[in-house]
């Protein structure tokens, strides 16, 4: 696999690769693909948002050193790839529920592929424009590898998110409503 080619294909040309992209042939480049994604990401996150804004590759004393930032680098991949396997079952499911064909193994690999806005997502205003770019991608994959439409993707992309959201916000206002409700007894 060649990371720098990938790379530019699902940035540059999302439909046409995600079109091309195999839904079978095992786990191994896409997942390696996501760990070199995430290795950059927290790497240069790292070194960059926390060592150059704590002041630490100044002379600041915040705990900042390169064994962070390598440990960073180490870390992020692993957990990436954890969250891959858990986001992708997820997603899994509720293409399922809308009707989608693809496989488990379809879902990892396009979610594998969409890590690529990490490579830029470091830097702060980009980041906000990369997760935006991110959610667009994991949509366009999921539709192809599950055949449905860019809706019925979107809702299955965007379903989680807003579920945790309601989560939240019902979380806030029992602890809100509780606190008012102690403050008058």
């Amino acid at each position: 696999m060649d990371y720098i080619e990938t790379w530019k294909e699902v940035i540059q040309r999302p439909s046409d690769f995600y079109r091309k992209m195999p839904t079978t042939g095992g786990y191994t480049d896409p997942l390696t693909f996501a760990a070199i994604s995430y290795a950059i990401y927290g790497l240069l996150t790292a070194l960059f948002n926390r060592g150059m804004m704590m002041g630490g590759m100044y002379g600041g004393s915040r705990g900042f050193s390169l064994s962070t930032a390598l440990m960073t680098a180490i870390s992020a991949p692993i957990v990436g790839i954890i969250s891959i396997f858990i986001g992708a079952a997820i997603l899994y499911i509720i293409y399922k529920v809308l009707g989608g064909t693809g496989t488990y193994e379809g879902t990892v690999r396009f979610v594998s592929y969409a890590t690529a806005v990490l490579v830029v997502s470091w830097i702060p205003l980009i980041g906000l424009i990369g997760w935006i770019y991110e959610i667009y991608l994991n949509i366009l994959g999921g539709a192809f590898v599950h055949n449905v439409s860019m809706g019925k993707s979107a809702i299955a992309v965007l379903l989680p998110a807003i579920l945790i959201f309601l989560l939240v916000m019902i979380v806030a206002l029992l602890a809100f409503s509780s606190s008012v409700v102690s403050s008058f007894i």
